[in-house]
This record gives structure tokens, sequence and C-alpha cells, in this order.
């Protein structure tokens, strides 16, 4: 079967038009007989009627050229919009980079890019060292047959409309929101809108739970406690989820559910260009005498909704204040709870998992204290019992090990990072700088070989520059991982030693340095003072070989 299948399936192609069009098998040929399609729309009002009379039409080019198609890659999005990342485009120009198929085949040229002759002409480049073309079947252009010229040309053209249709759409936008138009995407939970009116009205079966949280709130309840009323009444989220404190949180902050149009912020790269990432809850739109602009009926008024966000951020600077508390219990971060519960209204049973958390002494289910008692009924165990025994758990383990084994030297790695902070920091930072460092080549390979932001000189100077940190970057990792002795700590008297002379902070490091991702499973009492061993109800997810090799 071709590994395009299920997109030409989703096109809506027979089995009959397949065979016809030779894309019912896998293609055979060698890299100079094979085409690479590349398909796109930039929104559903564009038909697949339409998109497939343009695969025909490429499909018939590649018939008449004696080529075979590859792969057919299709996507919805715009080309017109830099901080869109279009992934099939990628996979299609690097199949022919990586020479899998000599041919790039598109409809058409604005189908292709809308970036302009910087990039297509980059693209052609790279193209051209590696024997290859790209071919656009509706304007019969071949880049291999002295068709570069028309492309640039075209390709610029794409690219100036392409800009006044990004204009249009954001004037169009900004005037929509200033005469009360509540802009684009779903609206939160409890509203909904009429196609086309811009404006939002209670939604007739969401309207009841959203009102409910709104009430909870108002009476000065907590955004968990809130969480676990609703929970307890069996009201779940738009897609069925239960209910949690940040659900509720984002839910009442924002500014659609007073019926108000939102002002959202758009992340930027380091240069400023935008991308297609939003950030906070948002603030509602203002007009020029500081009103705020509505868009239809919410669940709360503009009144109910910033009282709401004050109390929420009231009890959001109280946590803060009071600072982080001294290490009192060894299992934060380890435990977790094993209850069986609903798999998400199947009937089918699953452990919990949730991370158990202390409070009054004792270890509690976070998931039983974030969504209720309706979720999961939770376990609840007495800390300095369960504490007392995964201590002597942890050092029977280790003992029954043998220095030198790679658990052990892995462990030891861990309580490393742990005992020398310092060392450690530094490692950290320099991974980090490693990581950006890469990160910054890419885009600088990305510039200059796709979207051609840069001509080679600037290339060549920058690329350089990053080729410098990388290196010292390298080395300076190299020195820090030799300078970091572990002989010592591999010695399973002296890890023992290390956990007898810890404090609570440093022994429950050591006890997450020799646990895997399962970490320690605490089952439920079988009753009220049942006298079962702790030990019994315990499941330790030791840290195995097979995790020592996943580790960086």
């Amino acid at each position: 079967m071709r590994e395009d299948h299920a997109t030409l399936v989703g096109l809506g192609l027979s089995p009959e038009e397949l065979e016809a069009l030779g894309l019912a098998k896998p293609a055979t040929a060698e890299p100079s007989g094979l085409m690479d399609a590349y398909l796109r729309r930039s929104n559903k009002k564009e038909d697949l009627a339409t998109l497939r009379g343009h695969l025909r039409d490429v499909a018939r080019w590649a018939q008449a050229n004696g080529l075979q198609i590859r792969h057919v890659w299709f996507e919805q999005l715009s080309a017109s919009k830099a901080h869109v990342r279009r992934r099939e485009f990628e996979r299609a120009t690097q199949a022919v980079m990586e020479g899998r198929s000599k041919t790039l085949g598109v409809w058409k040229t604005d189908r292709f890019d809308r970036r302009g002759m910087g990039a297509v002409g980059r693209m052609l480049d790279e193209f051209d060292r590696r024997q290859s073309r790209l071919v656009s079947v509706s304007e019969g252009l071949d880049s291999s047959q002295g068709g570069r010229m028309v492309f640039a040309i075209l390709s610029e053209h794409a690219r100036e409309e392409a800009r006044d249709i990004a204009k249009r759409v954001k004037i169009g936008h900004d005037s929509h929101k200033a005469e009360g138009r509540r802009g684009t995407g779903r609206p939160p939970f409890g509203l909904h809108s009429a196609p086309g009116s811009g404006k939002v009205a209670p939604h007739p079966d969401e309207y009841g739970t959203a009102r409910r949280l709104a009430d909870l709130l108002l009476d000065k309840k907590t955004t968990k406690d809130t969480a676990h009323q609703l929970n307890e009444e069996g009201c779940r989220t738009r897609s069925g989820a239960t209910w949690s404190p940040t659900a509720v949180s984002k839910l009442a902050q924002s500014p659609l559910f007073a019926g108000m149009v939102p002002i959202r912020r758009r992340k930027t790269d380091e240069h400023g260009n935008p991308l297609d990432v939003w950030e906070g809850y948002g603030e509602p739109l203002r007009n020029e005498s500081g009103e705020v602009i509505r868009c239809g009926t919410g669940v709360v008024t503009p009144g109910e909704w910033f009282k709401i966000k004050a109390l929420i951020a009231e009890r959001t600077d109280e946590r803060w204040a009071k600072g982080k508390p001294e290490a009192k219990y060894l299992g934060t971060g380890s435990y977790r709870c094993g209850r069986l519960r609903d798999k998400r209204g199947t009937g089918e049973l699953e452990s919990c998992g949730g991370s158990m958390s202390h409070r009054g002494g004792r270890y509690r289910c976070e998931v039983r204290q974030a969504r209720g008692k309706s979720i999961c009924e939770g376990v609840v165990t007495l800390a300095d019992r369960i504490d007392h025994a995964v201590g002597q758990a942890w050092v029977h383990h280790i003992t029954a090990l043998e220095s030198g084994d790679p658990v052990v030297v892995e462990i030891a790695r861990r309580w490393r990072a742990f005992a020398d902070p310092e060392t450690q920091a530094m490692k950290d930072e320099a991974h980090k700088a490693l990581d950006a460092a890469l990160g910054r080549v890419k885009k600088l390979e990305e510039d200059f070989y796709v979207y051609g932001k840069m001509d080679e000189e600037r290339f060549e100077e920058l690329s350089e520059g990053q080729r410098a940190v990388i290196e010292s970057t390298t080395a300076t990792l190299e020195a820090l991982d030799t300078e970091a002795d572990l002989s010592s700590l591999t010695q399973i008297d002296t890890l023992r030693e290390a956990w007898e002379a810890a404090g609570t902070a440093d022994k429950r490091m050591l006890l997450k340095c020799a646990l895997g991702k399962e970490g320690v499973t605490v089952k439920p009492a079988a009753r009220q003072g049942d006298r079962t061993p702790i030990l019994e109800r315990l499941e330790f997810g030791w840290l195995s070989k097979k995790d020592t090799t996943t580790e960086r």
C-alpha cells in the first residue's frame, strides 16, 4: 500500500480512478523517474472537487512525461503567513533534497509558495545542485528548461498578493472587533455564536453548567472547590472531560465569558516576527472612551467577570506570599495513587496513577483533591508510617545491587547532579546554550535555503558564529563530564552512608534517583483500621537497566 493512501482516499478518489491515474500502487521507478506532488488549499471554501481536479492535472502531466508519482503531499494551510509552519511542504521539498525523487510538481506557483522570488529562488538553487527540478503543471513551467525567471516573477506577484490579503484580513478583524464582533475561533463553554454573526449568546445545553460555575466562584469558592462541586453534580466540559481547577480558572477569566471582545497577545520570535502562539487569558477591548466593547450576552456580566478575576488573582497572590515550605516528607513527587477507578465511564477499571501530596501528616491523592471523590475516591495513608517503610526498602534495594552495575552508575550520576548543584547548573546552562545554537543554525538554514531572507555572505557570517558557539559549548560539556568522577559514588556503602546522613530533602532526592517513571504506587487499605503491613500495599518502580539507556 502507498504511504499516501490515506491522503488519496481523503480527497475522495475512487479505486478505479486511482488505478487510472497511476496512484493505486507504490511507485517503483528510479528517482529520476519519480515525482512528488504538493497540493494545498488555504481554507475549506476550496472544495475537494477542485483539489481532485488539480491532482488529475498533475497526474496526467506525470504520465505524459513518463514519470510515476512517488507521494502526494496535501495540507490546508496559508502560504502567506510566516509564522505558520507547513510540515507537508517541508516534507515534499525534503524528499527532493534527499534524492528520493528528482521532480517536485505543483498545480500552480501560488499553490507552492507565496513568499516571493527570494524563497523560491533559493529553493531552485538547491534543486539545481541536485539535478532536480520544480514544475508548475497549469502554467507549463519547468525550472530545468529555462523557466526560472518566470517562476521568480510569478512568485513575487504571489507574495504581493499575499501581503494584500493579510492586510485586508487584519483590517477586517480589527474593524469587526471595534464594531462589537468577537473574532474567530469557537466561543468558550456556555456560549455559542451563530455563523457569520460575530455575536455570542447562551448555549442552550451548556449555559446551566457555566452559570453554576460562575455562581460558585462569586460565592467565593476556590477554583478547586468549584471543580469538585461540578464533578460531583455530574457536570462535564464540552469534550466530556471532568473539571479541573485550571479549566475553571481559564474559562472564568476569558473576556468572552462576559460577552466582551477579547484582546489576545500573539507571541513573537527573537526577531519580532509573529508566531502562531497566543498567551494569557486576554483583556477586554476598550473604545476611545475606555469602555469595554460588548459582542453579545455572556454567562456573566462584565461587573461579575471583574469580580471573579479579582478573587482568583487575590488567592494566587496569597499562595506566592507564603513561600516554599521546608521539606518534611519523603514521598513528595514519588508516590502514586493505586486506587482503581472507572476509565472515562467505560466500566473498565484502571489505576488512578495520580501523584500523592502531603497534608496534615497524611499523603492524599491529588486527583481526589483536585477533581473530587466522584472521579477518584483516593488513597490516604499516614506519612510517618509509609516514609519509614519506603526508607527501609530503599536501603535493602541498594544493598542488593552490585558496585559498577549500570543502575548504580545511573543512580550515582543523578545523585551527583543533586549533590553538586553548581556543576549541574553549569551543565544545564551549557546544554541550553547548545540547544539554542543548534536551533539558530536550523533557523538560519531555513531562512537562507527555503525562504531566501538573507544573502549568502550574511548567511556564512552568522553560521560561522554559531558553529564557534557549538564547538565551544561542546568542549565545555566534555570538560565538565571529565571532572565529574563518579567512581566513589558507585560504591554501595557510599550510597548507604549518604542516605543515613541525609536530611529529608536529600533523602527525597536519593529516592527519586533510584526510581523510574512509575514511582511508588500506594494501594488503598482494605478497610478502615486495616492492619496489613504497609509494604504489602506498595509497588516499587525501581530504576532498571532499560531506563539507563534512555537517559542523556
